[in-house]
């Protein structure tokens, strides 16, 4: 649920205004980095950082590359620009055509506070659209071996990409605590582009291509990160929502085999989300649908079509499919998909055979993680409506008597609801802060402690719950909300979140700072505190109150309906 921000965007601009003979600050050569298949020349920053952005990791995919795995870039010579984004991937609203925000008293205000915090992309728009970014501090070159951040944007798997957040601010910080870092980010595949399903794509032995394009960015990461002075052996991954599971698939891809690709994972609101097979009824439909909108269901291959097929015809009928932020909410259109190849199982499935990747891991949610997806079912006014919408959209398949189990764990009380620990405050519907509640704890807070539960018992793992941002109108502590502590987007941030992922980037311990590279090393995380790692018999959570306020709290709120929502989806195969 992305906007521009003023704030952001002039942030944004002053972030990457290269340093001119006539800005007032010495003036620096521009850097360059020489790559096996091109040179590309970045810029200096007036805050003591170099950026390369917009370089190729993999071929554009189109032609015959759209709706296929992606290939790594060609060679070419001379030296190319990286002083801007590349294009996003195609986008796909996640509002509803025609759908504003709901028009309730409740939510006076609520726009203009998600406009400080949820900026959004600043690039257009196209199938050529997979490049990465690099930002480093200024003077390091290949040999210094720095430790690599690679972050992975969120989006539903519909829209974002990784010009919505710049990684300065944060290398920046590395600096100041003089244990510097190296930032990378780059695009994936989204929506019908990067996750179509199947027999059709199942029998090409294709899906999830927005996962291989990560995959295929990593290995860059691998290949050709030492030339811009960061060390492959210490390269952590860090998302947030879709990318926060994202990191998660990307730990049980193969059966977990890594192969060396990153040493520790940091995931924001996402983890062992619920996913399907590939060749389920509802994926055959979204490719039955697009085959019918390109005029494609005559041909022999329709897959063939679909890669000749114009641009805009895809685009618009991808545009007409069920967005996030509707009554269908994070029950969504598209998504990973259990394929048989890169996603051998799910998650859950994966996790408990054993067939994942045994990295550190730091693991955490907002509290209201469901409000933001409940605003656009405030239809539902009753309990029967209520037990009828889970019945229907997240649900399904379900008895009486689990739905009505459901109903009781889940009760008819504002009160009880989210925005937790208001009262009764920002009850828009009677139903509101209920279906809040059922969402953010059936698609982040289950999936989270099923995660820790068996992670920690052979890994070292970190979990939080960010519970600022009380004061939202409607929507409290919203996903999303924890990022300003990691980009300081309001300026007001107290940087533990940021320390912390720097410290686990040297150390892959979020309370330990580098030791001796280089002397003076130093960190503010925790402020004295120490961040104990999450155990089944003492399950700790950082908790992160307002105003700045950190304490620790356990991980046993709604321990009955959480372990319950578990149970459920292993019921049904999630």
């Amino acid at each position: 649920m992305a906007r521009h921000s003023l704030t952001y965007l002039t942030t944004l601009a002053l972030f990457l205004i290269p340093v001119t003979a006539t800005s007032g600050l010495a003036k620096r050569d521009s850097p360059l980095v020489t790559l096996d298949y091109g040179s590309f020349q970045g810029f200096s920053s007036a805050f003591s950082t170099e950026s390369f952005l917009g370089v190729p990791f993999a071929e554009p995919p189109v032609g015959n590359l759209r709706f296929n795995n992606p290939v790594p870039p060609s060679s070419f010579s001379g030296v190319k620009n990286a002083t801007w984004y590349g294009n996003a991937c195609p986008q796909m609203s996640l509002l509803a055509p025609g759908v504003p925000l709901p028009n309730n008293p409740g939510l006076a205000g609520v726009t203009t506070y998600l406009g400080e915090l949820e900026p959004q992309g600043i690039v257009a728009a196209s199938e050529d659209c997979l490049y990465a970014n690099v930002v480093r501090p200024a003077g390091v070159s290949a040999g210094a071996d720095l430790p690599v951040v690679v972050w992975i944007y969120g989006g539903a798997f519909m829209a974002g990409d990784a010009s919505a957040y710049n990684g300065t601010s944060i290398i920046a910080r590395s600096m100041s605590l003089k244990t510097p870092i190296v930032y990378v980010s780059f695009n994936y595949r989204l929506n019908a582009f990067g996750f179509l399903g199947g027999r059709e794509v199942q029998e090409a032995n294709l899906g999830n291509l927005g996962l291989y394009d990560q995959r295929l960015a990593l290995e860059w990461v691998q290949k050709y990160i030492s030339t811009f002075g960061g060390d492959p052996g210490k390269v952590i991954i860090w998302g947030q929502s879709a990318g926060s599971i994202s990191a998660m698939l990307q730990m049980v891809a193969y059966d977990g085999d890594l192969n060396g690709l990153f040493q520790g994972a940091i995931m924001e609101s996402g983890s062992a989300a619920p996913i399907h097979e590939i060749t389920s009824e509802q994926q055959q439909e979204n490719y039955d649908f697009l085959i019918a909108q390109t005029n494609c269901g005559g041909a022999s291959d329709t897959l063939g079509c679909l890669r000749e097929a114009p641009y805009e015809a895809i685009a618009n009928a991808t545009a007409q499919m069920t967005a996030l932020l509707s009554y269908q909410s994070l029950n969504s259109t598209w998504g990973p998909l259990v394929d048989g190849v890169f996603l051998k199982r799910t998650v859950r499935q994966s996790l408990r055979a054993g067939k994942y990747a045994r990295v550190p891991v730091i693991l955490g949610d907002v509290d209201d993680e469901g409000t933001l997806f409940s605003l656009y079912s405030l239809n539902v006014t009753t309990n029967d409506q209520f037990l009828q919408y889970i019945r229907t959209v997240f649900l399904v398949g379900l008895s009486d008597a689990e739905i009505n189990l459901v109903g009781e764990l889940y009760p008819d009380d504002p009160a009880q609801g989210s925005p937790f620990g208001v009262g009764t405050n920002d009850t828009l519907t009677p139903e509101y802060k209920r279906i809040a509640a059922f969402q953010g704890d059936f698609y982040f807070q289950a999936p989270r402690r099923y995660s820790l539960s068996i992670l920690s018992t052979t890994q070292n793992v970190w979990s939080y719950i960010w519970k600022r941002d009380k004061f939202v109108p409607g929507i409290g502590s919203f996903h999303e909300s924890d990022l300003q502590e990691y980009y300081d987007l309001t300026g007001t941030t107290d940087w533990v979140g940021a320390d912390a992922l720097i410290n686990f980037a040297y150390t892959l311990d979020p309370n330990v700072p580098a030791q001796g590279y280089p002397s003076g090393a130093s960190s503010s995380l925790l402020s004295g505190l120490y961040w104990s790692q999450w155990k089944l018999w003492s399950p700790d959570l950082l908790t992160f109150g307002d105003p700045n306020v950190l304490t620790f709290t356990k991980d046993t709120f709604r321990a009955k309906a959480v372990a319950y929502l578990n149970y459920l989806e292993d019921q049904m195969g999630l």
